[in-house]
């Protein structure tokens, strides 16, 4: 074939790529042949893929698998993704990420560090379409007043395609995990692309097929061609784990206990009984200390619970378990308790409470149970602050990143997820310390601390440690999990 000969076949090959839905890509990104094909369930199909609206640990899961971000979750930690690597200076303050050379979409265009820069603006200006944006975007420098107002200096800069600078509001010693998250992936400047391992062919209300993505820097690492995600577990090679709440917000269990024949999963979640500090009788500390010894000498169906989970970096060095000085027994009390039915965990210790009325009234304690609902239902008793007449909820957390400190950060007297309403101005002292020391051990020893205080003060209670799981045909194997509750598919495969 000649070179005019070349270039027009050259001409009607992009021309024909150009006609078809930007789904299914060009280039080196064509559909694959043969191969396998694997069926995996989930708990519920994503109403959206973009990665910064989604909401639900489902949703996230299938966005992460589309679209890569600088990190990517491990078993312990994060590993490089997009990022081949990066440099932290200024005491924790200012990140540098290093992008892999030749990154591309989907659809063939580089990627490169104005994506990230644009993209995370993008998160950011979303307001409440992008849920997560706060929580995990917002400690860059500027941030919350561009959340507010959509306009003002941001501290995330690409001095050129390869380079991203991120500027910090103040130090915290795992930007390299909240970068991991869906929210802070790249999304295309236009059409429709993919950075991930896979992309995005089909979506159906009943199903969304996922392909390899050859254009991926990590292609070689990913095993299946194809994957057919339905919420049907007939005919299924995999039932993908259940939970469904994301980490770093109010948290239930919904995946319950692992039915037989299925495998078991650690998660950095823990199931909280909160004792309500404002307007209950609790409000005494030494009411709500004997309250806690009460509960926590009762039989509530699973293994002595702690604070911190112990999958958690450092959980044995930092959990307290102090015995309790009891200082005083007081009159009867009568304390009504709240939860979710749809928290499978919370409705499990419930259970266990009535089961323990005789215990419980000969301790002087007698409880009104008064379950709701939903999860909703449940925040707009529990507040904070509290509606009267609620003294207990049954309400868990489960960490963002692989550090106690998430889930201490519950506690400080302007959270919004305080439930107990409690505040102690030397605990606020020893949180702002924590977030600004990037040494691990020297960090869990003021951590350490911040438990010893809560076992003091007992706003709330550790009443279980949440598992989730997941199930495999005979033959498949390779599905990586997290106990942030991201997991991987790319090494799923048939034997």
């Amino acid at each position: 074939m000649d070179a005019p000969q070349q270039r027009l076949a050259q001409i009607r090959r992009l021309a024909a790529c150009g006609a078809v839905v930007l789904l299914a890509g060009c280039g080196s990104s064509g559909s694959p042949k043969g191969g396998q094909t694997l069926r995996l369930a989930l708990p519920l199909l994503p109403r959206t893929l973009d990665p910064a609206r989604v909401a639900d640990l489902p949703s996230m899961n299938v966005a992460h698998e589309v679209y890569a971000g600088l990190t990517r979750f491990s078993e312990e930690g994060v590993e490089p993704d997009l990022a081949a690597s990066w440099t932290v200076s200024r005491g924790g303050l200012v990140w540098t990420f290093h992008l892999r050379p030749n990154l591309r979409w989907s659809d063939d265009r580089p990627i490169t560090a104005q994506d990230f820069r644009r993209s995370w603006l993008r998160a950011l200006s979303l307001g409440s379409d992008a849920p997560l944006a706060g929580p995990d975007l917002g400690i860059l420098r500027g941030a919350r007043s561009y959340r507010e107002s959509g306009s003002g200096a941001v501290g995330v800069e690409a001095p050129d395609r390869w380079t991203l600078r991120v500027t910090l509001q103040h130090p915290v010693p795992w930007l390299d995990q909240l970068v991991a998250y869906p929210i802070a992936a790249p999304v295309p400047p236009r059409g429709t692309a993919f950075s991930g391992p896979f992309r995005v062919v089909l979506r159906h209300p009943g199903r969304i097929v996922l392909e390899r993505n050859f254009n991926y820097w990590n292609e070689a690492a990913v095993k299946p061609n194809r994957l057919v995600l339905r919420t049907s577990t007939q005919g299924a090679d995999a039932v993908l784990p259940r939970g469904l709440s994301p980490p770093g917000l109010p948290w239930i269990d919904t995946a319950g206990p692992a039915p037989k024949g299925s495998i078991e999963l650690p998660t950095l979640a823990t199931g909280l009984m909160w004792l309500v500090t404002r307007g209950t009788p609790l409000a005494n500390p030494d009411v709500r200390l004997y309250a806690a010894w009460v509960f926590t000498h009762l039989n509530l169906g699973s293994a002595p619970a702690s604070l911190i989970p112990p999958e958690m970096p450092g959980a044995s060095y930092v959990n307290s378990h102090q015995l309790v000085q009891l200082k005083s027994t007081p009159a009867p009390l009568r304390l009504t308790l709240v939860w979710a039915k749809e928290d499978l965990g919370g409705s499990r210790v419930a259970a266990r409470l009535r089961g323990s009325a005789a215990q419980l009234n000969a301790s002087g304690i007698h409880l009104v149970f008064r379950p709701v609902a939903t999860l909703s239902e449940l925040l707009a008793l529990a507040g904070p602050p509290a509606k009267p007449g609620v003294d207990l909820v049954l309400l868990g957390w489960s960490s963002k990143v692989f550090d106690a400190y998430n889930l201490l950060d519950l506690f400080p007297c302007g959270s919004a997820f305080n439930v107990a309403h409690w505040c102690d101005p030397a605990y606020d002292a020893l949180m702002r310390k924590a977030v600004r020391t990037p040494d691990d051990t020297s960090r869990w020893r003021i951590e350490r601390h911040l438990v010893e205080r809560l076992h003091e003060a007992v706003p709330a209670i550790p009443v279980y440690t949440a598992t989730d799981h997941f199930s495999l045909r005979p033959g498949v194997h390779g599905l990586s999990w997290s106990p942030v509750g991201l997991y991987e598919l790319m090494g799923m495969t048939r034997s």
